[in-house]
């Protein structure tokens, strides 16, 4: 799979869209990575590092192998070396090792003409895309922030201190990626300052950078749902999907051992065995959309931030009353339909009941597994993919096997 990649492209595409190149770099494969790496070199890579910003010259130095990303720090000059370092310091998954040493501040004591003096020294691919200036005391502690378009609405020998906004809506190096960028949907900024436990100002997230949160979240959370981990987006080994999937396929196998079992059961309570065994593709099915539906729903609501106990609470509410709706709807017209098939009351009863039963149980556990794991801090996504569906089946089963033997038996 390594063997036909074309290098000449990738020194084509760092040439020509430098910035697009390097995310794409980072999207690839660990084995794909490597061997780039490898034909490259640690001196092109090296220049590459000088020409991004921080922020993505840390994710690009966070892909490469260690020993190659090590080398690569040694080579740049030492200011430079020193902020990679300090991003690559912090947590994955901080606000810390998503931020950018990129930062525009200015003295709390500056003028509005040193402002605008200070703005012009910028680089001239950097201008176009300032939007904020933070202001900082003399101790780098943030104090405020002021707009590029307001400097020209004051006179140049104002003070920067008497238009600046205040307090600043602002994260600390230790807050999680999703809350920051779910901070900045909330509030629409184009970024965000970054200070340490300090107060002192050590660098900014843009709204582009937390939109890759957002994206990486979802990614996460879909092969969740499946059944599987992010790695096997990014891996071209048989063996890493192999291992990946086992861990939640083995949930079936037990649940499927055990829905066996609970089946085994009540073989001897049916003359009719048969009959209902017909059903139960219909109902198994019917029961696990209403629990993955549920689920999927707060999943989402926890991922947009909608994490109260009230709003979770009203959601399971409705969740649980669209169970009863469904669950009786369903119920009945199946129920009526095995009544005409087979001419038999009884059959058409216990299944309606016991499908009605069913569907209301599982559309009550879906949305009630993601809240319970959100609790005990556990991942919700977790709860709406293969669990969630081993759990309805059994509870489906034992309902469905129960209800219908004793209406029978009546």
């Amino acid at each position: 799979m390594t063997e036909s990649i074309d290098i000449q492209k990738w020194l084509d595409y760092f040439k020509y869209d430098i910035n697009q190149a390097a995310s794409e770099f980072c999207e690839l494969t660990p084995e794909e990575i490597a061997v780039i790496a490898e034909s490259l070199g640690d001196i092109y890579f090296s220049d590459i590092i000088l020409r991004l910003e921080t922020d993505r010259a840390a994710d690009l130095l966070r892909n490469l192998p260690e020993d190659l990303s090590e080398k690569i720090l040694r080579k740049l000059p030492s200011d430079r070396a020193g902020y990679l370092r300090e991003i690559l310091s912090y947590a994955p998954q901080t606000a810390g090792a998503l931020m950018a040493k990129e930062v525009l501040a200015v003295p709390f004591e500056s003028t509005i003409g040193a402002a605008i003096r200070y703005l012009q020294t910028l680089p001239e691919d950097k201008k176009g895309k300032v939007s904020y200036i933070y202001v900082v005391d003399h101790n780098q502690r943030l104090m405020g922030v002021i707009q590029v378009r307001d400097l020209i609405f004051y006179a140049s020998d104002r003070l920067v201190k008497e238009i600046l906004k205040s307090p600043v809506v602002q994260v600390e190096t230790g807050m999680s990626q999703l809350d920051v960028a779910r901070l900045l949907q909330r509030h629409h900024y184009l970024g965000l300052p970054v200070v340490n436990e300090e107060q002192k100002l050590v660098g900014v997230i843009s709204a582009d950078t937390a939109l890759k949160v957002f994206e990486n979240e979802a990614i996460d959370d879909l092969a969740k749902m499946v059944g599987t981990s992010t790695e096997e987006f990014r891996t071209g080994s048989i063996g890493t999907v192999i291992f990946s999937r086992l861990p939640w396929l083995s949930i079936n196998i037990v649940s499927g051992l055990l829905c066996a079992y609970i089946t085994g059961l009540f073989h001897k309570d049916f003359k009719t065995l048969a009959t209902f065994f017909l059903f139960v593709p219909v109902v198994l099915g019917l029961s696990e959309s209403a629990g993955v539906q549920g689920a999927t729903i707060i999943v989402r609501n926890i991922a947009m931030g909608r994490v109260s106990l009230k709003h979770l609470r009203s959601i399971f509410i409705r969740e649980a009353f669209v169970g009863i709706c469904t669950g009786f709807s369903c119920g009945a017209f199946v129920g009526s339909v095995a009544y005409l098939w087979r001419g038999d009351y009884l059959l058409g009863i216990a299944l309606g009941v016991s499908m009605a039963v069913a569907i209301i149980i599982s559309a009550s556990i879906g949305p009630l597994l993601p809240i319970l794991f959100k609790r005990f801090k556990i991942d919700p996504a977790m709860a709406s993919g293969p669990l969630v569906l081993a759990i309805c089946d059994l509870q489906t089963l034992a309902i469905y096997f129960s209800i219908s033997s004793a209406i029978v038996r009546f």
